[in-house]
């Protein structure tokens, strides 16, 4: 065949297929994710499938898939996502609450890291390659300076997802949105206020938090319901009934956070190997993700099923505590190491070697799975790594040298 013509028959090719296999090949990529492949937002003219992904097309996600080439060059994982609870205080008293149980275990707190030391937790989570920061705590708008940790994230790198319980985020968001927050969870736990309010202890929450989500929306904040869900309340049909909150009150996201047999809930064993109305959940999802009228539906079940990326706490995930103390992820409180201590390159690589941590699991969180609840890498309670090479846990009484009060963060 002549050259010429072959070169250009391929450059029309090129011309004439290449936007449909892009369209193709993004549409299966986030199906696969989320279950669902509907652009749900527009934000600063960026296509967004989730809050918890960055932006199509933006740098963070430039960064994402940059990340995912030198991780086969490397021949080793490193993390895509951090969660940074940036204090331990919350006036909030949630049951399910995931973050400590030190009403329990009569623990003493330590000091919250300073700012100069969460601008370094976030240069160096950035500097290890992540991509997609969560900011939880406790109720991380009850830290004054939580504006400035935002700002000091570098947005060309990472895109920044807030969790909080909504109570402060009308007064607040103006300085969130200079600050460059791109995104924003509220927790909403019941879709009926008077039993939301009771559940979180504070009366009025429910009325502020939809409240937070209107100005959210309206300075071009993607938004998001995110929802800790029970096997009791999901029978009860509090998942249809969340998904029409947020269709009536104009999310872009509902996210499903199956309870876990953590922090307050961690004697829950009803919680461990109950998968069948999980699977329920996520069927239940489909309809809603296939009518464009709805905000898309995440189920956290799903995304940590072989459908998608399975458990990836300890190979694509971490979470830095308000001291400074490194686990799997948020829910998973065994303690590898202290930033404050060692770098976060080090403290990863001493967890993500392990061979619990070297791939993702499928079927179930780790910490819900009970072929697991005897493993040394896998707890519900803040505890150091068993071997002892994680340092002195800051998070847990026998780390502990400053009395203090019990927070009371919610999740």
């Amino acid at each position: 065949m002549n050259d010429l013509l072959t070169q250009l028959r391929l450059k029309w090719f090129f011309a004439t297929k290449t936007l449909k296999y892009t369209s193709d090949y993004l549409d299966r990529s986030y199906q696969i994710f989320l279950n669902h492949n509907k652009v749900i937002h527009f934000r600063n003219g960026h296509p967004v499938y989730s809050l918890s992904t960055p932006a199509l097309y933006s740098k963070p996600a430039a960064n994402f898939f940059a990340q995912q080439f030198y991780k086969i060059i490397r021949n080793k994982s490193t993390p895509n996502l951090m969660s940074f609870a940036v204090t331990d205080v919350c006036n909030a008293t949630c049951g399910h609450c995931s973050f400590y149980d030190y009403d329990d275990a009569g623990g003493r707190k330590k000091a919250v890291l300073t700012l100069p030391q969460a601008q370094k937790v976030l240069k160096d989570a950035q500097a290890l390659g992540v991509s997609v920061i969560n900011f939880t705590g406790g109720e991380p708008l009850l830290r004054e300076d939580f504006p400035e940790i935002v700002r000091s994230v570098d947005k060309s790198l990472s895109t920044t997802i807030l969790f909080t319980h909504g109570g402060f985020l009308a007064d607040r968001i103006g300085d969130l949105k200079k600050a460059g927050l791109d995104s924003v969870y509220i927790s909403l736990d019941f879709a009926d206020p008077a039993k939301h309010d009771a559940h979180r202890g504070i009366d009025g929450l429910f009325r502020r938090a939809v409240q937070g989500i209107a100005k959210a929306r309206a300075v071009g904040l993607s938004t998001g319901i995110s929802c800790c869900i029970t096997p009791e309340s999901f029978r009860d049909g509090e998942f249809q009934r969340m998904v029409e909150l947020g269709k009536a009150i104009g999310v872009h996201e509902v996210l499903f956070l199956d309870a876990m047999p953590t922090g307050r809930f961690k004697r829950r064993k009803d919680l461990v190997g109950n998968t069948a109305w999980l699977e329920e959940m996520v069927e239940a999802s489909k309809a809603y993700n296939a009518d464009t009228a709805y905000p898309g539906v995440l189920v956290y079940a799903y995304a940590t099923s072989y459908r998608s990326v399975g458990c990836s706490c300890g190979t694509d995930y971490f979470y830095v505590s308000p001291h400074g103390d490194v686990c799997p992820c948020d829910f998973s409180h065994v303690i590898f190491g202290n930033m404050l201590e060692t770098p976060l390159h080090e403290i990863w690589d001493r967890m993500n070697s392990l061979e619990d941590f070297k791939s993702v699991k499928f079927g179930a969180c780790k910490i819900k799975d009970a072929g697991w609840q005897d493993k040394k890498t896998v707890s519900g309670a803040f505890t150091p790594y068993e071997d002892g090479s994680a340092g002195t846990c800051s998070s847990c009484p026998s780390g502990i040298e400053e009395a203090g009060q019990p927070a009371r963060p919610a999740r």
